[in-house]
């Protein structure tokens, strides 16, 4: 009897598991041996604690049968909008997802049918078979019945500690993190998703003590940190553009129309070229995070938005704030709660953010606010100022937002692929794309016929989330078969900054998004705090650090897991610095974040 239960104990829990995959369009027979058997355990796990709790197996596996049915039906969606399934930290964005999800349209294939349907046969075996025992009686408080119960809850509690201490069970996977449709592709769903449970919370540094980041911080002060006079001061603009990316810097693809003509035209008082985004197809508040802070998603595994930010943080905006910059505005033409903005911008010293609710009347690109229409609140910003008053303004457009199957908007130039027989959803996100670049040079002409000095910069907060079969016709290969060097180009963004004055003219071709604003600021002639020249001077040595590598000025490419590397020791430094100024928040440094 205890064993025909234990086989169908391992029965069951080993068919949710194949009913999981089937969401993600997996074969099981595609893992190798010890990765199914870590998923079907974590699945026994599961199975495990609810028998114990109930004291009975079989209603117990019902109800955990309905449990992952649910969770694979909402895997099967979240996939089709942004590329990979549920993971832990979308826990704390789940208003976010709830909002933007609304947004999509959804289809159902072979796997969704044949995922659901296993899921009921489970589940009315089941049922059937608990009516066939349904003449066992069992008290729920009877002394064998909660002996068995505590007996498996101390076997799981056992398995648990046992998985969190050992090395082996999740070797290999917590370091996906950075591509969670990788980690899932490769680990299974409820390993990889239970791995990145494991990365939501931040550890201390190797080493760590405020005293050794004032050491490094304290050789970048400056006694004579002088700043330019009042009227040589440039109105600030900062514009993160949603998905704004650059699709040739994937392979050779050809369209019937330019996309990027005034981009790619740009050299007068231009710094340009291509960034490296932690993040690719979402996640859009970590990279204005790194921007607006310096940081690097390469030591944070959550958003830092939803998590870590619950004070206020020094930073770039105050800094700017500390040198006459008395009304910082943020602008972002959707919803006030994405990403806890509301919250997380008067922490960072912002005094106004305006979201969808003060765009009334704009023709909408799709769903949402146009990039034009977003730019022309810039302009209404800055001849609504004060004489005098310089303007400082970070703006997180919308237009490009996925998903990328409007076919009911009539776009006035449409972009095709010609090099190729393309998907409509790549030709969607190029002809928005082309309305990006046709906003840019209006905004960018709009600014060049001001009398004021005004300094723009603009990058893209990730590349799109595209069909997978894209990659395959550009790059001969699917993402999930990418080499480290194809996933760093898969998160490259274009930038640019652009002044109506001059300035040095140059093309950077590799930087990542956390030096973005200390490059910024060097160029505005603002005074800079010692961690800005901290930046600036690790850009030297690793132009590009981020979560998925890092290049080193040579254009060498690292792995942050390269225990041999010989820069180790200066990612150390930079990771206690980070994680002085976000959590150590007894000994934070603030002189050192801070211009004085």
């Amino acid at each position: 009897m205890v064993f025909l239960q234990a086989l169908l104990f391992i029965i069951i829990s080993s068919v949710q598991f194949v009913m999981l995959e089937l969401f993600f369009g997996k074969n099981i027979f595609e893992y190798s041996a010890d990765i199914v058997i870590k998923n079907v355990l974590l699945i026994m796990l599961v199975n495990l604690i609810v028998s114990s709790v109930i004291h009975k197996m079989k209603p117990a596996l019902i109800i955990t049968d309905i449990f992952f049915l649910i969770v694979g039906i909402a895997n099967y969606f979240v996939i089709l909008f942004r590329g990979y399934g549920i993971v832990f930290m979308d826990f704390y964005a789940i208003k976010t997802a709830a909002t933007v999800a609304g947004n999509y349209s959804y289809d159902i294939n072979k796997y969704f049918i044949a995922a659901v349907l296993t899921g009921i046969v489970s589940i009315v075996f089941m049922v059937i078979l608990l009516k066939v025992t349904k003449g066992e009686k069992r008290r729920y408080f009877d002394v064998r019945e909660i002996l068995k119960s505590l007996t498996g809850i101390a076997v799981a509690l056992l398995f648990i500690l046992w998985i969190n201490m050992d090395t082996v069970f999740f070797k290999d996977v917590t370091s996906l993190s950075w591509d969670h449709s990788i980690g899932i592709e490769e680990c299974g769903y409820i390993l990889y998703f239970t791995a990145n449970a494991g990365e939501a919370s931040v550890q201390k540094p190797d080493g760590y003590s405020a005293e050794k980041v004032e050491k490094v911080l304290s050789k970048y002060e400056q006694k004579d940190n002088e700043q330019c006079a009042d009227e040589d001061k440039p109105n600030v603009i900062m514009i993160m553009n949603e998905s704004f990316a650059d699709l040739r810097v994937l392979g050779d693809i050809e369209t019937d129309k330019s996309v990027m003509p005034f981009f790619d035209s740009l050299s007068e008082n231009t710094i340009k070229g291509y960034a490296q985004s932690s993040v690719y197809g979402g996640y859009t508040a970590n990279s204005e995070f790194e921007f607006l802070s310096g940081c690097s998603k390469a030591f944070l595994p959550g958003n830092p938005y939803l998590q870590y930010i619950d004070d206020y943080m020094p930073g770039l905006i105050s800094n700017l704030k500390k040198q006459g910059y008395d009304n910082a505005v943020a602008i972002h033409p959707y919803n006030a709660s994405g990403y806890n903005r509301n919250r997380v911008y008067p922490l960072m010293y912002f005094d106004e953010f305006l979201t969808k609710d003060d765009f009334r009347g704009e023709e909408k690109v799709r769903d949402y606010i146009g990039d034009l229409e977003d730019y022309q609140k810039i302009e209404e910003l800055y001849e609504k100022k004060e004489a005098g008053e310089r303007l400082c303004v970070f703006n997180v457009t919308m237009q490009n937002h996925n998903p990328y199957n409007d076919y009911s908007y009539q776009f006035k130039e449409p972009v095709r692929v010609t090099s190729f027989l393309s998907s409509s959803n790549v030709n969607e996100y190029l002809s928005l794309m082309k309305m990006s670049d046709d906003a840019l040079r209006e905004l960018i002409t709009y600014f060049k016929n001001v009398d004021e000095k005004t300094l723009i910069v603009l990058f893209g907060d990730h590349q799109p989330h595209l069909p997978d079969q894209f990659y395959c016709d550009l790059m001969g290969k699917n993402p999930t078969q990418f080499t480290q060097e194809d996933t760093m180009t898969k998160h490259m963004v274009p930038f640019v900054i652009w002044a109506n004055y001059d300035i040095p003219e140059m093309t950077i071709e590799k930087v990542s998004v956390n030096y973005l604003s200390s490059i910024f600021l060097n160029v505005s002639g603002l005074k800079m705090s010692d961690y800005n020249r901290y930046l600036l001077d690790l850009y030297q040595t690793l132009p590009v650090i981020s979560a998925p590598g890092y290049y080193d000025k040579a254009g060498n490419l690292y792995e942050l897991s390269d225990s041999k590397s010989k820069y180790n020791e200066l990612l150390n430094q930079y990771e206690m610095i980070q994680y002085n100024y976000l959590f150590d928040k007894d000994n934070r440094l603030d002189k050192h974040y801070q211009i004085r």
